[in-house]
Order: structure tokens, then C-alpha cells, then sequence
């Protein structure tokens, strides 16, 4: 397969789309997405590289029987899976819409580890009272007290981290946690050890499974009760589909042990924001949470987690790094020489499940 002709639909680096020159024959720039592309260039198009948004609306389903692969620059697809040529079976068989997995370990794994040493040291409560009332230990010749609460820190290495979810940023993650000590668990939907085929770069991640002591399945409540009983740090990645709407409930977060840390960086309608307060003021709840995804998103003006002192709350940006885009068209061109080398594209996403 040649795939010589690539449109792209989003503001993209001068250097980036030189490495896009060099890659196809024909490369089309339309980096306003109000401005749709010419119908002839939608017709000649084989790849389209999106950002998360997906295909521009104007763009005709009847005008993409050329379209090989649709490139997203995110790792998320349910906005870009609502274009009408992702409800055309026909279309469906033809094009594959594929993500960045991969590229956001560079990223978001930094971001969860920063979580995690932010709400074991509970440096958000720290640095309220030093300094808006300037509240410090009376004498610092006096010896903390051992107990919980006076010297307010947990030690991260022993404890147990469960990853919920172990795509490309658990694997990452979960490489990064073993140099604190920190054990790691992990659960999907069928609570097996699955190798990593998608787009990794080398030196990342985790392409065998073999990190996690063991794994669990969200599909069977028993075994995801005793995932939930073991995970100390709960850490999820999970993309936004039917199965996932929710999943996490006050009875889930009430499963985990005292003192636990929830930190969210795959989409807010895992769990209600509510159930996710309650779990933070119920008497041996949470200890903190970390959200870079909320439900709604964003938190109306005003919101209780978005002022509780136990909660760091980021506007869904922990996958934006410099040179973000830069590693999508890596990414992009790898995967298309894949396919001209007789393979299957990377990170090819299954409209049905979403993800």
C-alpha cells in the first residue's frame, strides 16, 4: 500500500510538517477547522491527520472512499467517533482511526507521580497554612510527634499501587513507580497480562506486562473488590465508554483501605464528583485525591472539590508537553510505514468499544 497523500486539519510546527513532506508525496494543510477542505482533496486524501476532534463536520462521509487510516493526535476517539463516517459500516470496514497511545509517556505518568508525591506529603494542606497563617511548628527543636496527623506524611515506598486500566500510560507508570518501592497491581477486563503491541517509545513503559504482582478483572466484581481491598494509590487511565460510565461508585471507593489516594487522568465520568467527595469527608476515607478529569468538566464555579483541601484539581491538560505534536507525527509516520511494509497501523482503535 503507498499511501502518498496526507491531510492534515490542525495547526502543526513548520519542522513537523517537513517531516511530513518528506514521509508523502502530497501533503494538504488546512489548520483552521472552519475551514473545510476543497471536496476534491477530501476524495484524495488516504490519511488524515486530526487532532482529538476528529474529522472536520464538513467534511462528506460520501467523499472518503479513498481514506485508509484517520490519525488522531489524542488518545481519546469518543468525540471523533461521532463523525457519521464512524456510523457507516461500510466506512467502518474501510478506515481505521487510530490514536497517539504511546506519546503520553512523556507526559502524564511525570503528572501522576507528581500526584502521588504531592498527596502522600499532603503538600497542598502544607502549604495553605505557611502561607496564607503562617502556622509552623511552635519550636523546631521540639521532636514531631510519631503519630498520624502531627507529622501528616506517609512513606511511599511498601505501598501498593493498583492501576486501573494498563494501557500505554499504566505501563509507563508503572515502570516509574518501581524506583520508589512502590508494589504494583493491575486490573482490566479480563484480569490477564496482555503484550503491548501499540506505539512505544523505547525505553518506556512496560511492552510484556510483567511489572504488575498480579492481575485483576473489573469484569468480575469478586476479583475487582479484592484489586480495590490492595490498591493504597488507585490510579486510573480508563478511556470514556458504556462500560466504564461510572464504574467507580461510593461503594468502590469504601473498599479501599484507609487513607487511600485516587488520582484520575482518563476521563471524569469514571465517578461521580459527589461519591469522590463523600469518599474524601467519610471518617477513614480517602486521604487525597488528584484529578486532572471531572464530572461535569469542567467543575462549575463554586464546586465543593474544587476548594477541599484534600483535592488537586487540574484543567485536563497533564498530556500537554513542548513538542507534543512534534511526537504525534513521529508516531503518525512510523505507523504509515507500517502499513507501506505490509503490517497493520499502530494503536488502531475499536469503534464499538471506543477505545
Amino acid at each position: 500500500m503507498v499511501l502518498d497523500t496526507l491531510t492534515i486539519t490542525f495547526e502543526l510546527a513548520q519542522e513537523s510538517r517537513d517531516k511530513c513532506a518528506k514521509a508523502f508525496k502530497t501533503v494538504h494543510y488546512f489548520p483552521n477547522r472552519d475551514e473545510a477542505p476543497p471536496r476534491d482533496v477530501v476524495q484524495a486524501t488516504e490519511i488524515w491527520f486530526c487532532n482529538w476532534l476528529g474529522l472536520p463536520d464538513d467534511v462528506r462521509k460520501e467523499d472518503l472512499g479513498k481514506t485508509k487510516i484517520v490519525q488522531l493526535t489524542s488518545a481519546g476517539a469518543n468525540m471523533a467517533l461521532k463523525h457519521p463516517a464512524f456510523q457507516d459500516p461500510k466506512l467502518l470496514k474501510q478506515i481505521k482511526i487510530c490514536n497517539t497511545s504511546g506519546i503520553h509517556a512523556y507526559s502524564i505518568p511525570q503528572y501522576i507521580i507528581g500526584q502521588i508525591v504531592n498527596c502522600e506529603l499532603r503538600l497542598a494542606e502544607k502549604r495553605w497554612p505557611a502561607r496564607n497563617e503562617m502556622k509552623y511548628r511552635p519550636d523546631p527543636n521540639e521532636a514531631p510527634s510519631s503519630s498520624f496527623g502531627a507529622t501528616s506524611y506517609y512513606k511511599m515506598r511498601g505501598r501498593t499501587a493498583g492501576l486501573l486500566g494498563y494501557g500505554a500510560i499504566a505501563r509507563e507508570t508503572a515502570r516509574l513507580l518501581q524506583a520508589f518501592g512502590i508494589k504494583v497491581i493491575a486490573a482490566n477486563s479480563r484480569g490477564e497480562r496482555r503484550v503491548d503491541d501499540g506505539y512505544i517509545i523505547p525505553g518506556t513503559g512496560d511492552k510484556e506486562g510483567t511489572i504488575p504482582e498480579q492481575y485483576y478483572s473489573t469484569s468480575d466484581p469478586e476479583s475487582f473488590k479484592q484489586f480495590l481491598n490492595r490498591s493504597e494509590i488507585l490510579i486510573a487511565s480508563l478511556p470514556s465508554t458504556p462500560q466504564t460510565h461510572y464504574m467507580l461508585t461510593r461503594e468502590h471507593f469504601a473498599q479501599l483501605p484507609k487513607d487511600a489516594i485516587f488520582i484520575n487522568v482518563g476521563r471524569g465520568d469514571l465517578a461521580k464528583s459527589e461519591d469522590i467527595l463523600a469518599a474524601l469527608d467519610q471518617p477513614e476515607g480517602l486521604l487525597a485525591v488528584g484529578l486532572d478529569v471531572t464530572d461535569p468538566e469542567p467543575l462549575p464555579k463554586g464546586h465543593a472539590l474544587l476548594s477541599h483541601p484534600r483535592a488537586v484539581i487540574t484543567p485536563h491538560n497533564s498530556s500537554d508537553f513542548a513538542g507534543y505534536f512534534d511526537a504525534g507525527t513521529d508516531m503518525m509516520i512510523a505507523s504509515v510505514e507500517r502499513v507501506r511494509q505490509g503490517g497493520e497501523p499502530m494503536n488502531v482503535i475499536d469503534p464499538e468499544k471506543g477505545y
